[in-house]
C-alpha cells in the first residue's frame, strides 16, 4: 500500500510541469541540489591568518531558483542557496605573528545563506550562458592541530579554534541546460568567499 502511494506521488509530481504547460501555466520555481569544489583563495586567509596552508576541498548546497512571467524564458530570475563548504589543509598554521608555529592539519568549514540575481542571456533557448550578482551572510569556522617544539626540544601539541561572522559575495557564471520544463541542469563556476566550480540538478514546478 505505502509503496502505490509513493509511485502515484511520485508520478504526480514528475507530470506537473506537463500538465501545467498544456494548460498555459508557466513554471516559476525550482528546487535543487548543488555540488563543488571549493577553496578559499591566500588572500582571503591571509586577513584571518599569519600562516598557513593552501586549502581545498567541496560545498554542498540547497537551492531555490523563481522566475518571471515567461518562467524558464524569462531574462532575470533569482537564486536562494543554502550552503555548506567544508575545506582541510596540512602544513605550517599560526594565528598570528607572535604565536608558535603549529605544523599539523586543519580545516574550515563555511555555511552560508545567499541570495542572487542571474541574467540570462539568449534565455529562450533550451541551453544558454547567464552571469550574476548576489550578497549573503557566512559563518567561518577555522579550526587547526598540530605539534611544536619547545626550548627544551619536547614535542608540545596545541590545537585552536575561532569562528567569524562574515558578509558573503556571490559571483556565479555558467550554462544552464532545461530539459523539458521538468528540470534544470547548470554548469557553474565563481566566487563565494572562495572559488568553486561544480553543478547542480534542480525540479521545476
Amino acid at each position: 500500500m505505502k509503496k502505490w502511494i509513493t509511485s502515484v506521488v511520485a508520478l504526480g509530481f514528475l507530470t506537473i510541469p506537463s500538465w501545467a504547460a498544456n494548460y498555459g501555466i508557466t513554471p516559476t520555481t525550482s528546487v535543487g541540489l548543488k555540488i563543488a569544489s571549493f577553496g578559499i583563495p591566500n588572500q582571503l586567509l591571509d586577513l584571518l591568518l599569519y600562516e598557513h596552508p593552501k586549502v581545498i576541498g567541496s560545498a554542498f548546497g540547497l537551492e531555490v531558483s523563481s522566475y518571471g512571467e515567461k518562467g524558464l524564458q524569462s531574462t532575470f530570475s533569482g537564486l536562494y542557496c543554502f550552503e555548506y563548504s567544508k575545506m582541510s589543509g596540512e602544513g605550517p598554521w599560526r594565528y598570528n605573528q607572535q604565536d608558535r608555529q603549529l605544523d599539523g592539519s586543519g580545516e574550515v568549514i563555511q555555511v552560508s545563506v545567499t541570495a542572487s540575481i542571474l541574467l540570462h542571456m539568449f534565455p529562450s533557448l533550451p541551453v544558454h550562458p547567464y552571469i550574476g550578482a548576489g550578497i549573503g551572510v557566512g559563518r567561518i569556522s577555522i579550526w587547526s592541530e598540530g605539534r611544536y617544539q619547545d626550548e627544551y626540544g619536547t614535542t608540545i601539541k596545541d590545537s585552536t579554534n575561532q569562528s567569524y561572522i562574515v558578509p558573503v559575495g556571490h559571483i556565479p557564471v555558467g550554462i544552464t541546460a532545461n530539459i523539458m520544463n521538468k528540470f534544470e541542469l547548470r554548469l557553474e563556476g565563481g566566487f563565494k568567499n572562495g572559488f568553486y566550480f561544480g553543478g547542480s540538478a534542480s525540479y521545476i514546478f
